[in-house]
């Protein structure tokens, strides 16, 4: 085991004994309260990402409930950053700092908890919540397994005492809910994944709010606009903006995390040989990594490389960008709406699918783009895209698989999901 996996054995373990204690305290102390006090019918609570986690659908569905809300009703974005609670209030909207005494009287006191994460629960927010409604939006189409397969797939390989030590230590803090409602991207992901993955009393089909800022932002002197931009790396964007001035092509490479901390860097990607290549063929590679990956390397130090912040909203600037470049992550099948080329490059997948996820499906027949299995392929695959001006020979494959991805194409996806949710909670 290196220093950084050691450390990061360290991190979990405290974080675990961390949200062991919370729960603990919130059963004996937050729960028989939470017995004693009247849900707010017109009160929403949002949870996004623990840390400056403002991104994804938990931001997106918070920006337009906002600019959207009937009178009365209130939705209030909790958070464990205290400088994106700040962006948030000067945008002039609301937003709390969890945990805190303030944040604990709104989970007492909310009858919707809305969330995009499996991380939600933390700090007691599981036990204060009693009795309200559960909406997950979660935050991927599913490629990989996730939530409750996963987790089944983890006690298997477990012996019997520990077993049960674990089912014991989820339901404490509350890692796997029953949910009232979870969205998807389409039918088909509910039927194939979802339905396995959650334990909920409805599913349905509205598309991810995060896709609605892939056809646009919203209006300029508005509310949403001012939200929208909140933990978007403007000078990012900047850079992007000049170098499409120039005529350069705009590649987005985001990388799967590995359980063993492995990175393409350093085995299957020579960032200096990545570089040269780029600027040879007039193109940016904009570099979305893990915050694992971000601490190893150095990005920006190499020219036509552009790191995006791990922790930013990445779903403004894919919209800028002309290709896709990933391995395991389903944020193809976000791109996928986009109509543009995309590369896979699953250099070691046999070694993920034994040691990190299965999967719900063939790999091959679900990934529309080239598959390289090492960085020659990959350039060459990369060359051959941009040579023939950001096509491919993809785009049936593309637009089968987004037929059964996304039942919907367009940026109302938050205006669907507010309906089919009131729908579906009068219920």
């Amino acid at each position: 085991m290196n220093f950084l996996s050691a450390q990061i054995k360290i991190i979990h373990v405290l974080a675990a004994v961390k949200r062991n204690l919370a729960a603990i305290l919130a059963w004996i102390f937050g729960f028989p309260i939470s017995l004693l006090i009247r849900r707010d019918p017109d009160l929403t609570v949002v949870i996004g990402r623990p840390g400056s986690g403002f991104a994804d659908n938990s931001k997106y569905f918070y920006i337009y409930a906002t600019e959207s809300a009937l009178e009365g009703n209130r939705f209030v974005f909790l958070t464990t950053d205290s400088a994106t609670q700040r962006l948030i209030t000067d945008a002039g909207s609301e937003s709390v700092k969890h945990p805190s005494l303030r944040s604990i009287l709104l989970l007492l006191r909310c009858s919707k908890v809305v969330t995009d994460n499996r991380d939600w629960y933390y700090f007691g927010a599981y036990q204060l919540t009693r009795g309200a409604k559960l909406i997950q939006l979660w935050h991927g189409a599913p490629l990989k397994y996730i939530e409750l397969d996963t987790y089944r797939r983890h006690l298997k390989e477990m012996p019997a005492w520990l077993k049960l030590l674990v089912r014991i230590q989820k339901a404490i803090v509350g890692r796997y809910p029953a949910y009232n409602v979870v969205a998807s991207t389409s039918q088909w992901f509910i039927d194939k994944a979802f339905k396995s993955a959650f334990n909920s009393k409805s599913f349905i089909s509205t598309g991810y709010p995060r896709n609605d800022i892939l056809f646009g932002w919203p209006n300029y002197d508005s509310k949403a606009y001012k939200l929208a931009r909140i933990n978007v790396d403007e000078k990012a964007m900047q850079t992007v903006a000049g170098f499409k001035g120039l005529g350069y092509r705009i590649c987005l490479y985001a990388p799967t995390f590995r359980k063993g901390l492995d990175d393409p860097f350093e085995t299957s990607v020579n960032l200096e040989r990545f570089s040269a290549f780029a600027k040879k063929i007039n193109l940016l590679v904009i570099l979305k990594l893990h915050p694992f990956m971000h601490a190893k390397y150095s990005i920006n130090q190499y020219p036509n490389l552009l790191e995006y912040p791990p922790l930013c909203d990445v779903y403004p600037i894919m919209a800028l960008t002309d290709l896709l470049i990933t391995d395991y992550s389903s944020i193809f099948f976000d791109y996928l709406m986009l109509d543009r080329p995309i590369l896979f490059y699953p250099y070691d997948i046999e070694q993920y699918l034994k040691h990190d996820r299965d999967m719900y499906f063939n790999y091959d027949e679900m990934t529309p783009g080239d598959k390289c299995r090492n960085y020659e392929e990959l350039e060459s695959a990369i060359g051959l895209i941009i040579m023939n001006g950001c096509t491919d020979g993809y785009s049936d494959m593309r637009r089968k698989i987004r037929s059964f991805a996304h039942d919907h194409l367009d940026n109302q996806a938050h205006r669907r999901f507010v309906f089919e949710l009131v729908r579906e909670l009068k219920k």
